[in-house]
């Protein structure tokens, strides 16, 4: 599900600026393509893709504080997503029963709620631009982590879906998140699998040309980098999730994502969680 433009500003006009390869700092890389107006570079040592150059961070800043297209109940309703809220927070569990728990990119705080329910203590941090949720026994930070200060060791797990591919510096938001969790701390994490955002997977699977989309889309993972990088960044992987998709609001569409999550789920099975079709990729990590 893409999303759509900002009503504030325009996505194709931003400050941009040249940065080396988030997965392995080379500062060389070739294109791979250009798409809304940036460009899309693959990586000369490690072939990991990403956008060069990019908004900088205050250009993103004012992008989602200013409209930010993910918060809204037309891209991501709940009635689609709480069957896979509650699978989110019955994994966490598999791994932390209670305690401190914070969200990173938590938008309008739809699994902050269920997780208060379930008895932890609960903080969200986003780009609210004024819109800042206001619930009693809930706690949320307007702006980006590192502009938080939690103090180290706060938290006994991070949640982090669907935010490390549109955030600037992802190994330093990794390490901010390695700073805050107590020691052996957990991590849920889920970002796109490139190889379903282009080519013959992405049309086989979305009925689409390509899913990139900058400059929301900065980073794209596949599952060898997004081992790495958590290795790089001193968290541990455990093992990999397959999430359930979210409910479309198109019929079709969301019988074609359950069929293909209940494969993804048999070869999972059948394979001893050695082979499966990761269409995202969702993991739980631990603080090393």
């Amino acid at each position: 599900m893409t999303a759509e433009p900002s009503d504030h500003i325009d996505p194709r006009a931003l400050e941009t600026v040249a940065v080396p390869c988030p997965l392995c700092t080379s500062g060389s890389d070739r294109t791979f393509a250009k798409v809304n107006g940036y460009r899309i570079a693959r990586c000369a040592r490690c072939a990991f893709l990403f956008v060069n150059p990019r908004p900088t961070e205050s250009s993103l800043g004012r992008l989602y504080s200013e409209g930010n297209p993910y918060h809204s109940q037309s891209f991501e309703p709940l009635t689609g997503e709480s069957r896979v809220l509650s699978q989110v927070l019955r994994r966490v569990r598999t791994y932390t029963a209670g305690g401190d728990l914070l969200e990173v990119g938590c938008g309008r705080g739809d699994l902050l709620r269920l997780a208060r329910t379930a008895g932890f203590s609960v903080t969200g941090v986003d780009f609210f631009g004024g819109r800042k949720p206001a619930e009693e026994g809930m706690s949320f930070f307007d702006g980006d982590l590192r502009r938080a200060l939690f103090p180290d060791a706060s938290f006994d797990i991070v949640i982090n879906r669907n935010l490390l591919e549109h955030t600037f510096d992802p190994g330093a938001e990794m390490r901010e998140i390695r700073r805050v969790l107590k020691p052996g701390g957990q991590v849920y994490l889920k970002v796109p699998n490139v190889r379903f955002e282009h080519g013959w997977r992405c049309r086989l699977v979305f009925r689409a040309r390509h899913l990139l989309e900058p400059p929301y889309h900065l980073n794209y993972f596949d599952p060898s980098s997004l081992k790495r990088f958590l290795a790089d960044n001193g968290v541990d992987f455990l093992r990999w999730w397959i999430e359930a998709p979210s409910r479309e609001r198109r019929l079709l569409a969301t019988i074609q994502r359950e069929a293909f999550y209940r494969l993804a789920q048999g070869c999972y099975l059948l394979s001893a969680g050695s082979v499966f079709p990761q269409v995202v990729l969702t993991c739980s990590a631990r603080k090393r």
